[in-house]
């Protein structure tokens, strides 16, 4: 199930989506390619990461560091 996905350049995209793989419940994150040439195809590439569902709360935690982090670097650059 798709949950969000993001432009990551003109030819790929990155898609967030709840996945399933041998009865375990995973969030894949995975950079998509458009393989059509005259209208979008999108296609999964190998390039992602999936992680066991339950490990949500600290793939968040890990992003909400991330984030603050380039908040401070961003401000000291406006400067």
């Amino acid at each position: 199930m798709k949950i969000y996905e993001f432009q990551k350049n003109v030819q790929e995209k990155i898609i967030l989506s709840f996945t399933e793989f041998r009865g375990k419940q995973l969030i894949d994150l995975r950079v998509y390619y458009n393989a059509g040439k005259t209208k979008e195809d999108w296609h999964p590439s190998r390039k992602g990461i999936s992680i066991r569902l339950e490990a949500i709360e600290d793939l968040k935690e890990g992003i909400d560091k991330a984030y603050e982090e380039w908040k401070k670097t961003k401000q000291s650059t406006d400067n």
